[in-house]
């Protein structure tokens, strides 16, 4: 199991929630296709979590699992060291 991606995680860039219901560690749960804020210059421009929980969903999208990548550059998101999904 992995960290659950939260507000404030990174794939390179921020990762920006697109919801507010559902919470881990106090911040807003990431979901596929969620802002990556840019974090330089091409391909590291403003982009999208590809998020892959095929187990848990807020408003049936997939959450963010840490090493779930940013649409264009691939790089790797963090997550939550004590809240996991599956």
């Amino acid at each position: 199991m992995t960290g659950i991606c939260r507000d404030n995680d990174t794939a390179g860039g921020d990762l920006v929630p697109s919801q507010t219901s559902v919470k881990a560690n106090g911040q807003a749960v990431i979901v596929n296709g969620n802002t990556v804020a840019v974090h330089g210059v091409a391909p590291h421009l403003e982009q999208t979590i590809v998020a892959g929980s095929n187990n848990v969903k807020v408003g049936g999208v997939a959450v963010c699992n840490a090493g779930d990548v940013a649409s264009v550059c691939g790089e790797a998101a963090t997550g939550s060291a004590n809240v996991n999904v599956g």
